[in-house]
């Protein structure tokens, strides 16, 4: 099963994850530098719903956001 939104068809996407060590200049340091960077992929909140429509019951997986919206 896709982890794809069935309304809107929100999927999955790729991102950097950033490393970070030391203490920020603001905070009296000699400034954050960057240790390590590795993808990562980030998922839409999928959630159950059931829709009815002319009579018939669906059952949708969609995002937070068209649920909210179809409410």
């Amino acid at each position: 099963m896709a982890k794809v939104c069935e309304v809107c068809g929100k999927g999955p996407i790729v991102v950097n994850s950033v490393i970070r060590r030391g203490k920020a200049r603001a905070a009296g340091g000699v400034g954050r530098k960057v240790t390590g960077v590795s993808k990562r992929v980030q998922k839409p909140n999928l959630q159950p719903l059931t829709v009815t429509r002319a009579g018939v019951s669906l059952r949708l997986r969609v995002c937070s956001k068209c649920r909210k919206s179809l409410t």
